[in-house]
């Protein structure tokens, strides 16, 4: 049974029906829209991580983000892992980041869960949570950059936002 290590946090900020994405400049996933995010750091707990990234990548200062649920792969162009997703509603003004990841901008969430610009498992795990559902345990298997198979569960027990970055096992 894999175990993943939970080490990033992924956050997606919105304004009405609009979701703020970056256009990430580094791998992984350069050249495709994302949310912001980034390692969490030690001592920090995943919730924040989120909080921390999204001041350093937007310049927003947002003080709370509702919890989504966790996201898992392996067979990417990175080590097998794990992130914290999260929500955050965006405060009012333009975005003015602290730390350049790439480009930001404001998209419609019908174009962040179909465009193909966009990582793929966006269009796989985003609506759901946007659409309220409790948090879930997001898994996904690729081969060359496509993913080959995917899986949603019911999100573990140890996992919690608040507390320091855990491992989940994949059944």
């Amino acid at each position: 049974m894999p175990t993943f290590p939970l080490t990033y946090t992924l956050c997606f900020l919105t304004r009405g029906d609009d979701i703020l994405m970056l256009l990430r400049d580094n791998p992984p996933n350069a050249g495709l829209w994302n949310g912001v995010g980034g390692h969490i750091d030690h001592g920090e707990t995943p919730l924040e991580s989120c909080l921390r990234e999204v001041h350093e990548e937007t310049g927003y200062r947002v003080q709370q983000a509702h919890f989504g649920g966790v996201l898992t792969w392996d067979g990417f162009e990175v080590p097998p892992g794990g992130l914290y997703i999260f929500i955050a509603a965006a405060p009012p003004g333009d975005p003015a980041p602290i730390e350049n990841e790439g480009r930001l901008a404001w998209k419609t969430r019908r174009w962040v869960c179909s465009a193909p610009e966009v990582v793929s498992n966006i269009h796989h795990f985003l609506p759901p949570i946007l659409g309220g559902e409790p948090p879930r345990h997001y898994y996904f298997n690729y081969s060359d950059g496509v993913i080959m198979g995917q899986e949603v569960n019911p999100l573990p027990d140890d996992v919690n936002p608040q507390l320091p970055a855990a491992h989940i096992k994949i059944n």
